[in-house]
């Protein structure tokens, strides 16, 4: 498994290798986040994939469908890890999705705790995002403005993952269909079955 592999001891070129990855995912998120829809283009794959809550894909459909959001999302990276093998790596960013958004004509705030999980590989001498999956860990709802109260469908809130019900109630009333069976803190195995995928992908 990944967190089975070596770490800390690394050579003066996986250090950079590492380095760039980094710099590469956390592009990524930045161009999301300020709309740079070009630039985050160039940090994908033709060939790559995208599976989230509200989306599964190529990078290139990703990037045409976040183009089309109506919430405005944030992200704001904690730490990054990466599992490094030769032209291939497997990076996991710590980060909370800050969504403020709008529930039944009352300012919201949505915040998201989850790892993005990427699997990256270097072709043609340029790291590029290969995957792009989303570990959900909990999520938290509130308005913007104390003394306003937020009127919930709790039997309809109730349908959705505990790991990311608050993210699933805001998209569904903007119209996205949910996927429920990602990977999330509520379910390990789900979490488990990932790891599993990405570290024979990073072993070949």
């Amino acid at each position: 498994m990944l967190f089975e592999r070596r770490m800390g001891s690394n050579t003066v070129e996986e250090v950079v290798d590492k380095s760039n990855i980094r710099e590469l995912i956390e592009f990524e998120r930045y161009c999301r986040d300020q709309k740079l829809w070009n630039e985050m283009e160039k940090c994908f794959h033709p060939d790559s994939s995208v599976n989230i809550s509200w989306f599964r894909g190529t990078g290139h459909e990703f990037i045409e469908a976040s183009k089309k959001m109506l919430s405005d999302a944030k992200h704001k990276i904690n730490n990054t890890l990466v599992w490094l093998n030769k032209y291939r790596a497997v990076a996991e960013m710590m980060a909370t999705i800050h969504i403020l958004g709008e529930l039944d004509g009352f300012p919201v705030d949505l915040m998201s705790y989850s790892r993005l999980h990427f699997r990256v590989e270097k072709r043609e001498d340029m790291w590029r995002i290969s995957s792009f999956d989303c570990i959900y860990e909990k999520d938290l709802l509130v308005p913007v403005y104390p003394n306003n109260k937020l009127v919930i469908q709790e039997e309809q809130f109730r349908k959705y993952r505990p790991s990311y019900a608050s993210l699933s109630y805001m998209l569904a009333k903007e119209g996205y269909e949910i996927d429920v069976n990602l990977p999330g803190q509520d379910k390990p195995e789900t979490i488990e079955k990932l790891y599993e995928v990405s570290t024979k992908w990073l072993e070949i």
